[in-house]
Order: structure tokens, then C-alpha cells, then sequence
């Protein structure tokens, strides 16, 4: 029978956690003095530590080298106490070996396990962290320079054919151009995405959600003029956040109107919930969203057979995240809700003065549907 690494490591460190487990007992049921319980009630549940590590491994998503680096973690940290323990012993730092002094030796040994095993549980989160760092870095480099580079080329080649081709052949070539635009934007959220995760080059700080919520549907409404809109938004709403905002609500918008098409209906609403909380909610009344977007967002992962189709809720999620707030989406037989909860902040007296100065100028604002 072959035994993986992975087995192996686990089965290590549960088995060295029961086995010193044992050896407690005898020191807890048979009278001995206040002092040495306590040590050996501390040694115990140092083995039970390790034991419930040993059983964590088993459920952890650690992979078979991972386990083994840990494994022996355990086994050196057990190992370095027990050779201190046997220095103490020689130059007569114990001088009573039946009672506390032993019950001390042991727990310390137990102690060393399960501080190795924390140490390599940590060292190899790390080690996955920065894997993926790296593995993240490079695949958005390959996607902003060789695959946007790349895709320039094929849309300035498709942009010739589709003027010197006719009939079906150039409804192939729009076809294609519009599959590689697809990728192109792909290529974008990517970027995006990278922005949203690491933080770089943003800092949070007072941002009007209205203003960014008014200037984002007439953008849209510009760009789809069949799709309607509801608005419900008081006169500001200031939220912890940075420019990434309007990525998001942006994002939100065109996930529901590429399913949607111009019988998507949206309405967005900006309520402040308590002192502290401030929400964009935006609410598909087709309910045009699919399961497939949602569903994967609302259990955090993605697995082959349920997994969404773009990357635009998930950019939403990580900057709603980066800003300290939530990502809530909803659905019901026929509306989809998608509510972004952010944290209010108070604006500077500059920022106040501008908005002042901007609602004098601004005609009131319209919050009924579109004609």
C-alpha cells in the first residue's frame, strides 16, 4: 500500500499528539502535589493542540509537501526541547524526576510539538501567500502586456478584413471582433482586479456615493438608451472609499444589462443605515442577473460546475472588501439585488464647500423613472 506524504504527515503528527496525551493521564489520576497537576494539565492540553492540528491537516486545503514541512516542524520542536530537557537533567537543574520536575520536562517536550507545528502551519501560509503573490503578478502582467498588445493587433487586422469583405463573410468578422473585445475587456477587469487586491497607489478618504451614483447612469444611459432608471438617492452620502467606487457600481450596472439587454429596468437607491453604515443598493427588476454570478459570489468559491461567467462581481466584491465593507446579492423569483454596504465618513470643509457651491448651480434632482 503506498502512503503519501500527505497521509504520512498527518498521521505523524495526530499520533504523536495522542501518544503524549497518554502519558499524562497516570500524573492526573494518581495523587500528586498542586504544582505537578497543573504542569500536567498543561502538557495535556498542549497533546490535545497537537491531536486537533493532526486533525485540522486532514481537512486544511494544505497540499502533501505542505503537511510534511509541518510534520516536521513538530518533530524538530519536539527534538530541541527534549535534548534542552536532558541538558537540565545533567547539570541538575531537576533534582526531583517523579513529581513536578518530570510532569515539566514533559510538558515542555509537548509545548515544543505544538509550537513547531504552529511555526510550520505559519511558515507554509507564507510560503502559499507569496506563491500567489507571484503566480498573481505575473499572470497580470502577462494579461496588461502581451495579451492587450496581442489583441490591438487582431482588432487592427479585423478592422481591414471587415472593410474588404461583404455578406456572411463579414458577419463572421463582426462576430469574431466582438469575441476578442470580450477579451479585451476581460483583459481590463484583470487589471483592475490587481488594483482592487493590493491596494497600490489608493488611499481611502471622504467620497459623495451620489455624485459618483449620478454621474455613472448618465454614463450608462448615454451608452444604452433603452434601459431605464430609478433613482432614490438623498442630496450626499459621504463613504469611506476612493475612485474605485464608481468601477464598482459601474461594473454592477453593465453585469445586469449585458443579460438584461434594453429591457433591463435598474433602480438605485443610497440609504444611510445608522451613523456608521451607508448603502448603494441597486436593484434589477428582471432580475436579469444569472445564478451563475451570484451564486458562487455568495458561497466564495467557484467550482467547475458552479462558477460564474465573468470577472465583473467578483471586482466588485474585492473593492467593496479593499473599502472594509460588503458585497450583499439577493435573488428572488424576479429581482436581483446587489447592495453595497460601505462605511460613512465625514467630508473635509473643502469638500463641503464644493458641493455647496455645485447644488446652487445643479437643477433639482429628478428621482423618478425615465420617461
Amino acid at each position: 500500500m503506498y502512503a503519501t506524504k500527505r497521509a504520512l504527515g498527518i498521521n505523524y503528527v495526530t499520533g504523536t499528539g495522542v501518544v503524549l496525551s497518554v502519558l499524562f493521564v497516570p500524573a492526573l489520576t494518581r495523587g500528586t502535589s498542586a504544582a505537578t497537576t497543573s504542569v500536567a494539565v498543561l502538557g495535556l492540553v498542549a497533546a490535545i493542540g497537537l491531536t486537533a492540528t493532526g486533525v485540522w491537516l486532514r481537512a486544511c486545503r494544505l497540499q502533501g509537501e505542505q503537511v510534511w514541512r509541518v510534520a516536521a516542524h513538530v518533530g524538530l520542536g519536539i527534538g530541541i526541547l527534549t535534548v534542552t530537557d536532558f541538558l537540565f537533567v545533567g547539570f541538575g537543574a531537576v533534582a526531583d524526576h517523579e513529581s513536578t520536575g518530570s510532569a515539566l520536562l514533559a510538558s515542555s517536550i509537548v509545548i515544543g510539538g505544538a509550537g513547531g507545528a504552529l511555526l510550520g502551519i505559519a511558515r507554509e501560509f507564507e510560503r502559499s501567500t507569496r506563491t500567489l503573490t507571484q503566480s498573481t503578478e505575473v499572470l497580470s502582467r502577462a494579461l496588461r502586456h502581451n495579451l492587450r498588445n496581442d489583441l490591438t493587433v487582431i482588432l487592427g487586422q479585423l478592422d481591414e478584413l471587415e472593410s474588404e469583405v461583404s455578406g456572411t463573410t463579414r458577419e463572421h468578422v463582426i462576430s469574431i471582433r466582438r469575441k476578442v473585445d470580450e477579451i479585451a475587456e476581460l483583459s481590463e477587469q484583470a487589471q483592475q482586479i490587481e488594483v482592487a487586491v493590493t491596494g497600490e497607489g489608493r488611499r481611502r478618504h471622504p467620497v459623495d456615493a451620489v455624485e459618483i451614483v449620478e454621474r455613472r447612469v448618465r454614463a450608462t444611459r448615454a451608452a444604452n438608451p433603452g434601459v431605464r432608471f430609478e433613482t432614490d438617492l438623498p442630496e450626499t452620502a459621504w463613504v469611506s472609499a476612493d475612485w474605485m467606487l464608481e468601477t464598482a457600481i459601474e461594473n454592477v450596472l453593465e453585469t445586469a444589462i449585458a443579460n438584461g439587454g434594453s429591457e433591463t429596468v435598474l433602480r438605485i437607491d443610497v440609504e444611510h443605515l445608522g451613523p456608521r453604515s451607508t448603502v448603494v443598493r441597486i436593484v434589477d427588476a428582471g432580475g436579469h442577473l444569472p445564478a451563475a454570478e451570484i451564486e458562487p459570489l455568495n458561497s466564495g468559491t467557484e467550482t467547475p460546475l458552479q462558477h460564474s461567467e465573468g470577472l465583473g462581481l467578483w471586482l466588485v466584491n474585492w473593492i467593496v472588501e479593499g473599502f472594509g465593507g460588503t458585497l450583499e446579492l439577493d435573488q428572488f423569483e424576479d429581482v436581483c439585488v446587489v447592495t453595497l454596504r460601505l462605511h460613512r465618513a465625514i467630508p473635509t470643509r473643502q469638500q463641503r464647500g464644493e458641493v455647496s457651491s455645485e447644488r446652487k448651480d445643479r437643477p433639482e434632482r429628478n428621482t423618478q423613472e425615465d420617461e
